[in-house]
């Protein structure tokens, strides 16, 4: 890909999602170790979903990277947070899809104000099964018009699997159980896992997440019958190393999508 997109004025929410296969990378909202000014390295080597990670008190199901990195950001500058990224996004004629990703709490802006769901093309919760507060955040984003993209753990169940049919953007699958985090190896049963949610109905992309981090093993995730793959530990750790190192990563993530 080539970093020189045309840029274009604005952008407006709610877009579907290019051909697959997808890469969706995690952008940390409010570290201030990592600058907007790195999305243009995002948008420019082919990555087709920022993830942008809103901090949490209890980020449950990550990794010391993000844990660190959201301890790091104030939420309280959230709104100005994320219309620096959209606003950088914006230059683009063609940018990256923009999906939240947060976990469910009681401070959440998103249960009392409206203004969150500005720009975004879609959310994806991470929070305990039947927690009330996802039900309500997921509420609030699709009556404003932003698509869901539930996140599947492991292991999967019947409730699982209509997530997955209802799904409205993509499908993260849990690729190995655990904390986030890059790993050496994926787990072959994701397979049958992503063979089981289509024919259970799902007919969103299914991407895998937790513990990608290189090429080989985005090929891989293609090869055991996902449509892409999402990216957070291992781009946050490039991200932070400089952008030689992100636009390194990212570049080996998509010849391997796109082997």
């Amino acid at each position: 890909m080539n970093a020189g997109i045309e840029i274009q004025e604005s952008r407006t929410g709610g877009r579907g999602l290019p051909a697959t296969p997808l890469l969706s990378c995690y952008f940390p909202l409010g570290d201030a170790r990592v600058s907007t000014e790195l999305l243009d390295i995002y948008a420019g080597e082919g990555v087709d979903v920022i993830e942008i990670g809103m901090a949490s008190p209890d980020p449950f199901l990550d990794g010391p990277d993000v844990r660190q990195s959201m301890l790091r950001a104030d939420r309280n500058r959230w709104r100005a947070d994320l219309d620096a990224v959209l606003e950088r996004l914006a230059r683009f004629r063609n940018p990256p899809r923009a999906l939240l990703m947060t976990y469910a709490d009681p401070a959440h802006p998103g249960l009392g104000d409206a203004g969150l769901w500005r720009g975004l093309d879609s959310l994806l919760v991470v929070a305990r099964q039947g927690d009330p507060l996802a039900a309500r955040l997921e509420r609030a984003a699709t009556d404003a018009g932003v698509a869901l993209s539930p996140f599947l753990s492991l292991p999967l169940d019947e409730m699982a699997m209509q997530r997955a049919r209802d799904a409205g953007f993509y499908i993260m699958l849990q690729a190995h159980a655990g904390a986030t985090g890059p790993r050496e190896t994926l787990d072959p049963e994701s397979a049958g896992r992503i063979a089981r949610l289509r024919a259970a109905g799902a007919g969103k992309p299914i991407l895998l997440g937790f513990g990608i981090s290189g090429g080989g093993q985005a090929r891989q995730a293609m090869e055991l019958g996902a449509d892409g793959v999402i990216v957070g530990s291992k781009v946050l750790r490039a991200a932070l190393a400089g952008g030689d190192a992100l636009r390194e990563l990212l570049r080996d993530l998509r010849s391997g999508l796109d082997a």
